[in-house]
């Protein structure tokens, strides 16, 4: 699909997963790397852990298919070796700190001056401008900073982030494959390359609404393991059960009620739920407890029950019991149990590769599913310099190819989807995030909800000033700025002919019912197909579209647990503490976005369209690749670990003052001795300590931190320790968000207009370009408030045919 690009892959740690995700899509990608490796060849896990550069995991979970070409940077020639590649490149991804490709004359325009069209995406910590974007960084502060390391863990510990491999970074690079595909679109219209900024915080922080709240109401949000504390309401998921753990969705609304509602019904049949339990309204019963009406009590009642009576089960009848009464249960996995899944075996997702004695290396199979010219990944990662002479630096990037026979159809300032038109049947979280992105850099999105079944998250807190009103959740606000609404009632026959008009105008479609509900109601891929060969349709579910477990209905917590997210996140001697959220809701939608544009490009070069099924479970699980290659040859299971981290020593999130306030510190080895003399550890010749004796001396260093970091605000600690060098952050809240000189500075947080509330808080996009920046024209649209602009701009209805839609209430 992308054979047509060719992307230099700079990056020396887990970044490389941004090379990873577009080799899987076709590109040509090669790996420019120092004489001694790359950094990530140098970091375990390793195969039988015995260090070696060509047998690193880490290394091998995001290189597969790639090539190898060793450069000097800091050499004359190497440079010299570089550009002359860039000469003949499209892209090229690094993730060097701020400024030093700059200060070798490798900056972006460096590499224009040899190649105009070039697009250079910079994955950083905290993003290439702003007062904080020279501060080091590492995975534990880029996430502190973000306000999602604040909201997962135990409410009496600190805040825990997710093992296993750096989060924050992955979907950084994932960002920056999607976003350079954009820019890539764009440079074929203009001929014209820019620079791209991606920082992993803002990555991490992005589709978190709760950091708004301070904006728009007065609900804290607080830690609560394995679920959500909204405004003192405690609402848990994740459970003990007989023989392990199990993630149960238990939750209020329309969306949930019926749900709840059956597992209620199956817990009075055993003898656990109360008649007072069995007659609650689970659709309306959180606005009566927010509002005074009713205690919340009855809510905590709930769960207690739920609790009791899931200990009762093993995780085998919870698993059946999720089918046959169709409830939102899903047992918490270890990431050994995912070699073994027959619905993965069913899909043919792994990838497997002989190594040596016999055994296999199992690999994460296709990101997505394609209907059509899928590329088949080779699982062969290059040795050192594999690729040295073979790589042909005569080569003419794509873009200039093409404006070069046909000259510019734009002036270079168009926004780079500009023309491109999508129709959106999908709801929550994953695939409205990703369309979201489609917004922000200038597609016509068409939002397709009826009153009777609305997207659920117009029903989900945070709502401004505590307003429960479907035009006033923050939530939905962040995921669908910048789209437009049609409310049509699909359940009416006459609403057919609008679709098939919208599908006929649409280059994308995208839905995320139930699997097989967009073929049982006719529009499936063949229906759509019908109407417009050129229509590109993806479907997002949990477990996707085939396999033995497809039709199991759920959310991102319930596909966080099949993928193994919740049993490496936490303390070891204590249950999953996490992570927060529906977590493969904010893993999927940067694969989604990079689906989309390498089917773009197939459809320009073949005139058809095809059909992507997404896994969100599928997608997750190359977040987790370096730990699914240790377990499948070492035979080894990720632990839960709290903050530690092996690579780095002291690595933890440490008590600051203020209420539930911390500052997150990662120290090099380089870095400890500034560590030692910055909080006053003296004695034992303490600041010439290795990894190995810091280890040893865990507890009493942590002491010593806690009792430092203790007496200064956690910004006061982080901007201590960053004057030497080291790695810190605050752990920021919802408010610490809000008041981040770093987030500010980079307007992460954007007022735009809004139709119901005048303007609306929400987030900006989570990717910066230097020459087409992203707009958000205003904030979620208000349910059906397009309709008229829709039916006759968009779709030419006159007034006759609208009043006919309206007359069979079709409309609304």
């Amino acid at each position: 699909m992308l054979q047509h690009y060719r992307v230099l892959d700079l990056c020396e740690g887990i970044s490389q997963f941004a090379g990873h995700l577009l080799t899987s899509l076709g590109a040509e990608v090669i790996s420019v790397e120092p004489p001694g490796g790359a950094r990530s060849r140098h970091l375990g896990p390793f195969v039988d852990d015995e260090p070696d550069p060509e047998r690193s995991l880490a290394h091998w979970a995001y290189n597969q298919g790639k090539q190898s070409v060793i450069a000097d940077l800091t050499s004359t020639e190497g440079r010299q070796r570089l550009l002359e590649l860039v000469r003949g490149a499209d892209a090229l991804i690094e993730d060097a700190p701020v400024g030093h490709l700059a200060s070798l004359g490798l900056g972006y325009d460096d590499l224009a001056t040899v190649n105009p069209a070039i697009v250079h995406a910079s994955v950083t910590p905290f993003g290439s401008t702003g007062p904080r974007s020279s501060w080091a960084g590492s995975d534990l502060t880029a996430v502190a900073g973000s306000g999602f390391l604040h909201a997962s863990g135990d409410k009496d510990r600190a805040p825990v982030r997710v093992s296993g491999a750096p989060q924050s970074f992955l979907q950084a690079a994932g960002d920056a494959a999607a976003a350079t595909l954009i820019a890539l679109r764009e440079a074929q219209r203009s001929g014209i390359g820019q620079h791209v900024d991606i920082s992993a915080m803002e990555s991490m922080t992005h589709g978190q609404p709760q950091n708004l709240s301070p904006r728009v109401n007065a609900n804290p949000i607080d830690r609560l393991a394995g679920g959500l504390s909204l405004g003192g309401i405690d609402v848990p998921m994740m459970f003990p059960c007989a023989d392990g753990n199990t993630i149960c969705v238990a939750l209020m609304g329309a969306a949930f009620a019926p749900y709840t509602r059956r597992l209620v019904e199956w817990e009075a049949s055993e003898g656990f739920a109360d008649e007072e339990l069995q007659a609650v309204d689970w659709e309306t019963i959180a606005v009566e407890v927010l509002s005074g009406q009713r205690s919340p009590e009855i809510i905590a009642k709930s769960f207690a029950t739920h609790a009791r009576f899931l200990a009762t089960k093993t995780t085998d009848e919870l698993w059946a019991a999720a089918f046959d009464r169709n409830l939102l249960i899903t047992p918490s996995a270890l990431v050994s149990d995912l070699l073994t899944n027959p619905h993965f075996a069913d899909r043919d997702f792994w990838r497997d590769t002989e190594i040596d004695d016999g055994r296999t290396a199992r690999y994460c199979g296709p990101l997505v599913h394609f209907s059509a010219d899928a590329p088949e990944r080779t699982p062969a990662v290059p040795s050192l310099g594999a690729d040295n002479d073979a790589v042909d630096i005569d080569r003419q990037p794509h873009a200039t190819a093409v404006v070069g026979a046909s000259g510019p159809s734009s002036d270079g300032h168009e926004l780079p989807l500009a023309g491109l038109k999508v129709v959106e049947f999908s709801w929550v979280i994953a695939t409205p995030s990703a369309v979201r992105i489609l917004a922000d850099y200038g597609a016509t999105v068409v939002k397709v909800e009826t009153e009777s079944r609305p997207d659920t998250m117009r029903t989900v807190n945070p709502f401004v000033d505590e307003e429960a009103h479907p035009d006033n959740s923050v939530g939905y606000g962040v995921y669908n700025a910048g789209k437009r609404s049609l409310s049509l009632d699909l359940s009416k026959p006459e609403s057919r002919a609008v679709v098939e008009d919208l599908i006929r105008w649409a280059d994308i479609a995208t839905e995320s019912w139930a699997p097989g509900a967009a073929a049982r109601m006719g529009f499936g891929y063949d229906d759509f197909s019908a109407m417009n060969p050129e229509i590109i349709m993806l479907s997002s579910s949990l477990l996707g579209q085939s396999g033995p477990y497809s039709s199991l209905a759920g959310y991102g917590f319930m596909a966080a647990a099949i993928a193994g997210f919740y049993e490496i996140t936490g303390w070891p001697d204590r249950g999953p503490a996490g992570p927060y959220g529906p977590y493969t809701d904010f893993l999927a939608p940067r694969v989604i976005v990079a689906s989309l544009m390498a089917a773009l490009e197939r459809r320009d070069r073949t005139g058809t369209g095809c059909y992507i099924d997404v896994s969100q479970t599928e997608a997750a699980l190359h977040y987790l690749a370096p730990a699914i290659l240790d377990a499948s040859i070492n035979g080894r299971d990720p632990q839960r670990c709290g903050n530690e981290d092996p690579h780095m020593s002291p690595h933890g999130v440490y008590p600051s003052s203020g209420d539930d306030q911390w500052v997150a510190i990662a120290c090099t080895d380089d870095r400890w001795a500034s560590v030692a003399d910055t909080i006053g550890l003296a004695g034992d010749g303490a600041a010439g300590w290795d990894q190995a004796a810091r280890r040893e001396r865990a507890a009493e260093i942590d002491e010593a931190i806690s009792a430092w970091t203790s007496e200064r605000t956690n910004a006061e600690a982080a901007e201590t320790l960053q004057a030497s060098g080291v790695d810190a952050y605050p752990v920021n809240n919802g408010q610490g968000c809000c008041d981040d000189p770093q987030l500010q500075a980079r307007e992460h947080h954007i007022n735009v207009p809004h139709s119901y509330r005048g303007t609306m808080w929400t987030q900006n996009c989570r990717t910066r370009m230097s020459r087409t920046p992203p707009v958000v024209w205003r904030g979620g649209p208000c349910l059906g408030e397009d309709n008229f602009e829709v039916l006759t701009e968009i779709l030419g209805y006159d007034a006759d045919r609208i009043a006919d839609l309206a007359a069979a209430e079709v409309l609304g």
